[in-house]
């Protein structure tokens, strides 16, 4: 049984769900757009051999993964922002726009269009709370201590110590 990190907002208004779409174009240009949809509760993941993408201790982002846990739970949708590249025009964008207020998450990734994922995330805005816990979401250790920030920038993890 694998294991997860559970990172979970202690404020309402503290996740983000992150997503960078793209597309290429008959010209061979590429046209893209981002969204941040926060909500006012959910919860994300990392996997437990990935330990090294935990937040150092004071971090005011914790970034998880969208494809590990048992899933992010959000709940109730108080803003959505997006930005898009610019060749696409008002037009455009304010089709992007509708389409994803009708359809959400579901339009981007079950619709039939020209645009691809390029990259997704959870954002954890701190506070927040990591327990480390089994897939089926039994909670092993609560309230994992993070590690602190190492402040030689000449020390592991910035440098190999391996070589001489």
């Amino acid at each position: 049984m694998s294991k997860v990190y559970l990172i979970k907002p202690l404020e309402k208004k503290s996740i983000v769900y992150h997503v960078e779409m793209y597309r290429r174009n008959p010209d061979g240009s590429i046209s893209w757009f981002n969204l941040d949809e926060t909500y006012r509760w959910g919860q994300g993941f990392i996997e437990e051999d990935l330990d090294c993408n935990l937040p150092w201790e004071g971090d005011p982002v914790a970034y998880a993964k969208t494809d590990c846990g048992w899933g992010s739970e959000f709940d109730d949708s108080i803003s959505v922002e997006f930005e898009f590249s610019e060749d696409i025009d008002e037009l455009e964008q304010q089709e992007i726009r509708e389409l994803y207020y009708e359809g959400g998450a579901g339009w981007l990734y079950d619709t039939d269009h020209d645009w691809m994922e390029e990259d997704s995330a959870v954002h954890i805005i701190a506070p927040y709370q990591v327990d480390l816990c089994e897939d089926d979401g039994t909670v092993i250790e609560e309230n994992i201590k993070l590690k602190s920030r190492p402040t030689n920038p000449k020390e592991w993890p910035f440098v190999d110590t391996t070589k001489d």
